[in-house]
């Protein structure tokens, strides 16, 4: 007779019916779709699709980590966060973050390796996020030339101690930016990028 913990349950799928586009552009879709809950009853579930996969690029440097202070219109407000956008056709995970990273800040990257991948709104966005972290030289830097519904400023270095603070204190409250932090400072190859002990 099993004796032992049960194991723990695994939640049952939420089933589609069909998918009902509800908007659409070049950037995306959005979805109203049917749907079935665990328990059989029909309803509705809202979702975005991306055209394209996205990428959050963090720039390591002699001086730390890079993040670009970005005026979001959703939240109203100024926002410290880490460049990132979407893959162009045919355009590879790596080459998207080193492009997305001139646009938005000038910085050119000499190297730029793929940690991880997110998702950065389970319960709305299906679309994968591909994490990369660029190593860069900031006295290689050109002029940043954002999308024309892009607002940003300057490049703000600082230290993973002082990124840690920044959190805790709510200067940075972007969910994507937050995750891809967690990926470089988990990769074992992060200390030879600048991202070592934290400066005063």
């Amino acid at each position: 007779m099993h004796t032992g913990p049960e194991a723990p349950r695994t939640p049952a799928p939420i089933l589609r019916r069909q998918a009902v586009e509800v908007f659409g552009n070049r950037f995306g879709t959005l979805y109203n779709d049917e749907i079935v809950s665990p328990d059989g009853l029909p309803g509705r579930y809202l979702r975005w699709e991306w055209s394209h996969s996205g990428v959050v690029v963090v720039p390591t440097g002699p001086d730390g980590i890079a993040l670009v202070p970005t005026y979001r219109y959703p939240v109203g407000a100024v926002s410290l966060e880490f460049p990132r956008g979407g893959c162009e056709p045919g355009e590879a995970p790596e080459e998207a973050a080193a492009r997305e990273l001139r646009e938005e800040t000038g910085l050119m990257a000499s190297s730029v390796q793929v940690v991880g991948m997110l998702h950065a709104e389970t319960g709305l966005i299906g679309t994968a996020v591909h994490v990369c972290r660029a190593v860069v030289s900031p006295e290689r830097s050109r002029t940043a030339r954002p999308e024309e519904m892009e607002s940003v400023g300057d490049p703000v270095w600082a230290s993973p101690r002082e990124i840690l603070i920044w959190l805790r204190r709510g200067r940075i409250t972007c969910g994507v930016t937050l995750a891809a932090f967690a990926f470089v400072m988990d990769d074992r190859d992060a200390s030879t990028a600048g991202c070592g002990g934290p400066r005063e």
